[in-house]
């Protein structure tokens, strides 16, 4: 049903159609003057003070159960659809661009009839898609999920999704990179098939997090040797196998991005001081990069390391 073992049950609030709002005990005066009970969407309101348990991922924030709450509100409405495009994609917990990062909610249907009329419901019609349960929701498979909003990315942005789609970001991986380059290639009549397979040729497995995808394109914009993503380094100081965000096992030369929560978490920070420790006894390099790095000093220092 959902690709991650890590969730928890979360509070939402109780979501009921206005017109039966009588049925609960709400007074039509209760209903349309008092902050309460919220319009959802047009027909669907919420009540702030009764709560329902729903599974929720444990990553999670405030915009994701947001987008959880309208999205079951729309169900209510209109049950036949599933989320689709750039819903999808923040459902799943993928990066996006700010200009998809909105209220709107883009839902798919099967029925060729089928009509939304509704400013923030974006209604797209198809006659053949997969769809899954993902936490209670009715969702796009991942594949046509990155089929459907590719083309409306730029190529750094769309990298960024698959990577986080076919990689370790939230848990397991919710696609696979074989099956999505095999579906891109043979589907018929696909938007900017090129740009997807472009995008494809650059994604890599087992990346942890969006930043790390950034390093790593930057490194072939500015003319740097891809570096590896997670190459595995034995280390018997810790008898266990370490692997960096990105290296160059050739010159053992690691790169280490680092955000916030390296600092906030003691026990983060504790395992990032003996990971670097081992490395460093297997004569590696480990250069660590922040928000805040410079990062033409950073390419300095790896054409320096690189002997470019």
């Amino acid at each position: 049903m959902f690709n991650d073992h890590r969730w928890e049950l979360r509070d939402y609030p109780l979501l009921f159609e206005a017109r039966k709002a009588s049925e609960r005990g709400i007074t039509r005066h209760s209903l349309l003057h008092t902050p309460r009970y919220p319009v959802v969407v047009p027909g669907i309101r919420m009540d702030r003070e009764t709560f329902v348990r729903f599974r929720t991922p444990i990553w999670a924030d405030h915009s994701w159960q947001r987008d959880a709450l309208r999205f079951r509100a729309a169900l209510m409405k209109h049950p036949s659809i599933v989320a689709g495009h750039a819903l999808a994609a923040r459902l799943y917990g993928w990066p996006l661009p700010t200009n998809l990062m909105t209220d709107q909610l883009h839902v798919c249907t099967a029925e060729p009839n089928a009509r939304i009329i509704q400013p923030l419901i974006t209604l797209h019609r198809s006659k053949n898609f997969s769809q899954r349960m993902w936490f209670d929701l009715p969702i796009l498979d991942a594949v046509d999920v990155f089929i459907g909003v590719g083309p409306d990315l730029l190529l750094h942005d769309l990298v960024k999704l698959g990577d986080a789609a076919i990689g370790n970001w939230h848990g397991r991986p919710q696609a696979d990179l074989k099956e999505l380059q095999t579906q891109v290639t043979e589907r018929s009549f696909l938007r900017r098939r090129a740009h997807l397979l472009a995008a494809i040729d650059l994604m890599r497995p087992t990346v942890d997090s969006p930043a790390e995808t950034d390093l790593r394109l930057w490194a072939i914009a500015v003319g740097l040797p891809e570096p590896v993503v997670h190459p595995q380094i034995h280390c018997p100081s810790l008898n266990w196998i370490v692997e960096p965000d990105l290296g160059y096992p050739d010159k053992k030369l690691a790169l280490e991005y680092e955000g916030d929560h390296h600092r906030a978490s003691k026990r983060q920070w504790t395992r990032d001081i003996e990971r670097d420790e081992a490395l460093r006894n297997e004569d590696w390099t480990v250069l660590k990069v922040t928000s805040r790095t410079n990062y033409r000093q950073l390419e300095a220092k790896i054409r320096l390391h690189l002997g470019l």
